[in-house]
């Protein structure tokens, strides 16, 4: 651990001393710039996936100890495909857009929309639902009416 703590310093050394040298842009280059470009990817949604994600396995840690440690670590990379597959940070902004959209019209105007859904979606089915139709009686014909194969 020594070891890795003094190459670590050394790097930031050799970096800040001579930051026009060949190794101090390599190393600027490596250590700053990609994760300055990594860092500017991140998305709102990804960032508060991330603080949910940290906050689990600090309450899996708390509350079972080394178990629950165990419990997050395989839990992790399933949690992490999971995010890739079905890119959640898009689900997550959808959540901040509908909580940013219900504090700007109140909670009383939104509570009695989700009132009004079932009513809502009742007339709507009730629409496309098929009415019950009478059986048609055959049409009597009035008067003759001459029919011909020729």
């Amino acid at each position: 651990m020594l070891i890795i703590s003094g190459l670590v310093v050394l790097a930031l050394a050799v970096m800040l001393a001579s930051p026009d040298s060949a190794p101090g842009r390599v190393l600027r280059r490596a250590l700053v710039e990609t994760t300055a470009r990594a860092l500017n990817r991140l998305r709102r949604g990804r960032i508060v996936f991330f603080i949910l994600l940290a906050a689990a396995g600090l309450l899996l840690a708390l509350l079972f100890k080394a178990d629950g440690v165990r419990l997050f670590g395989l839990m992790l990379p399933d949690l992490m495909i999971w995010f890739a597959v079905f890119d959640v940070g898009v689900f997550i902004d959808a959540l901040l857009i509908a909580g940013a959209i219900l504090t700007a019209n109140g909670v009383s105007e939104t509570r009695v929309r989700v009132a009004a859904a079932p009513r809502m979606i009742a007339r709507l089915l009730a629409r496309r639902r098929p009415r019950a139709r009478l059986p048609r009686r055959a049409r009597q014909l009035r008067g003759y009416r001459a029919f011909s194969m020729a």
